[in-house]
């Protein structure tokens, strides 16, 4: 693949952002680091393209990943160093792992998707997978038949219309309930502009249907919903002021 120095990191799990070996956009780089000045943090994958085709790989932990040559990617697994680097620890990074007094490296595990997909359609599957690696399906069994089980366990209610779903590009982040009956709703829309074609456009959600059995207050202008804003005051060290 002819990448032409490009690959793209996600940024905290959200949006995708290039990156261009041996060069930074806001400054002229000096390049004494060719590999680790070109390591990004990967948290939940990463990506290169020649105009034609996406080679996408994802990852179930925070890794650093970077794109040295063209048309490959490389993930660290674990950095283990045998020699000190000098760089003010003062041992070597050598992490060991120790059974009857036989010592041997530290062994990293971890599970890596990867897809080839047409230019385009890359994003939907980084997105899709990247949500079920995220929040995968917990599977659980009873000793129960299925005919005890529901009769013993009654939904008594639920939060979100029956009927109402998220858009498919939406996804629920945080819902947790605090006190006073109140609950913190964090959504987030999964496409960057021009992403997808169909998916990377205005989502809007149903608050009403997503909290069926709460009451939804909304401002004069019915635009705008009413929002609880407590300020807290955060004590520092420093004499600073925003």
């Amino acid at each position: 693949m002819a990448t032409n120095k490009t690959f793209y990191t996600d940024s905290n799990g959200r949006d995708f952002v290039k990156r261009v070996r041996d060069y930074r956009e806001d400054w002229d780089l000096q390049v004494t680091q060719p590999v680790t000045g070109n390591y990004y943090p990967i948290n939940l994958g990463t990506y290169i393209s020649d105009g034609k085709s996406e080679l996408s790989i994802l990852v179930d932990r925070a890794v650093g990943g970077s794109s040295i040559h063209d048309g490959q990617i490389e993930i660290m697994l674990h950095r283990r160093l045998l020699h000190d680097d000098g760089r003010g620890v003062g041992e070597a990074l050598d992490e060991k792992v120790c059974v009857d007094n036989a010592c041997e490296g530290l062994t990293a595990r971890g599970n890596y998707y990867m897809s080839v997909n047409q230019l385009g359609s890359g994003a939907r599957w980084r997105r899709t997978t990247g949500q079920q690696i995220y929040s995968p399906l917990l599977l659980a069994s009873t000793h129960e038949t299925e005919e005890n089980w529901k009769s013993s366990h009654v939904t008594r209610a639920t939060a979100m219309d029956p009927s109402y779903s998220l858009p498919p590009n939406v996804a629920l982040i945080t819902l947790q309930e605090l006190v006073d009956e109140t609950v913190l709703l964090r959504l987030a829309h999964l496409y960057g502009a021009g992403e997808d074609g169909q998916y990377s456009t205005v989502a809007s959600v149903d608050l009403r249907k997503t909290f069926a059995t709460r009451t939804v207050q909304n401002s004069l202008l019915n635009t705008l919903f009413l929002l609880v804003v407590k300020y807290v005051d955060v004590k520092t060290t420093n004499s600073f002021e925003p």
